[in-house]
């Protein structure tokens, strides 16, 4: 496959791994954001960014539980049990749709392959070209990756490309800020739209390697099945896959109508997604030796 490169300068900084007691956390400085490397590819013109090769932390530790006593205190402590314990996993290198894929996108791949989704909201309020495409079936989102030459994230390559590799509880930091995200803090907080927003409203909600709607927006999925016990059952560490069944797939980023505790990058759902509205976004493999 051929693909556009955008040629940026591309440095690759070295990060430390920060630990954090429950009031240093909030405070604590974040590693600068990197230098954006792009390629956009051909099939469905979607601009994609870099995801270095290297470890990262993965799920929740002790001290971010700890932290979520404080801001999050009517939560039971047992609701993280799915995401813990953190440990450090290995991903290589991939590049990740900077944007969640569009109706102008999903439209586009139906319209050429005459292809004829289980459950994709063609419709208002959810219909525009530059709004994320709902698509509540994950097999209906396989389908598009297939017909793009690429796939579905999996859990590690979406967790790492939201958060980077420090560990930050949301793509842009520590701290809580509803002017990041499309997204719901139980405020009353208003981002200018009724429902979903078209993907890149939030710039400066950005993740460390410029992936956009991340937190918020709509849930994504990825490839792996969801097993809550997964993480507690000695997973592999270095490209882990998820495990081999599971009770539906994992689903990321939480959505517009979600507060600030399940647009966490650590957060994760499976089962039964009910009426929680899905979209996706796709990911290659970066070609040997970067």
């Amino acid at each position: 496959m051929k693909f556009k490169e955008v040629k940026i300068p591309f440095v690759l900084l070295m990060f430390m791994l920060l630990t954090f007691a429950c009031r240093e956390r909030a405070s604590a400085p974040l590693v600068g954001t990197l230098p954006i490397q792009t390629i956009t590819t051909p099939k469905d013109e979607a601009v994609m960014v870099y995801v270095p090769a290297g470890e990262f932390l993965m799920g929740t530790s002790d001290a971010d539980i700890e932290y979520y006593k404080q801001i999050f205190p009517l939560r039971r402590i047992a609701r993280f049990d799915n995401e813990r314990p953190q440990r450090t996993v290995f991903v290589d290198a991939f590049y990740i749709d900077k944007y969640e894929v569009t109706n102008k996108q999903y439209k586009q791949f139906l319209t050429e392959t005459g292809y004829k989704p289980k459950h994709y909201l063609d419709r208002l309020p959810y219909n525009a070209p530059n709004l994320p495409a709902v698509v509540l079936e994950w097999e209906d989102a396989v389908a598009y990756t297939v017909w793009a030459g690429k796939r579905l994230p999996t859990e590690a390559e979406w967790e790492k490309a939201a958060r980077g590799t420090d560990g930050r509880i949301w793509p842009w930091g520590n701290e809580w800020d509803g002017t990041k995200l499309s997204g719901n803090d139980g405020t009353g907080l208003k981002d200018g739209y009724k429902e979903t927003a078209p993907v890149g409203q939030f710039p400066q909600g950005a993740s460390p390697y410029g992936a956009h709607d991340m937190a918020g927006n709509l849930w994504e999925w990825v490839s792996d099945w969801y097993d809550p016990d997964y993480y507690r059952t000695s997973p592999p560490n270095i490209n882990p896959k998820g495990p081999e069944t599971g009770d539906g797939h994992v689903l990321k980023g939480g959505g517009w109508a979600e507060n600030l505790d399940f647009t966490r990058c650590a957060n994760r759902l499976g089962g039964e997604p009910g009426s929680l509205l899905r979209g996706f976004r796709c990911v290659i493999d970066a070609p040997p030796g970067e």
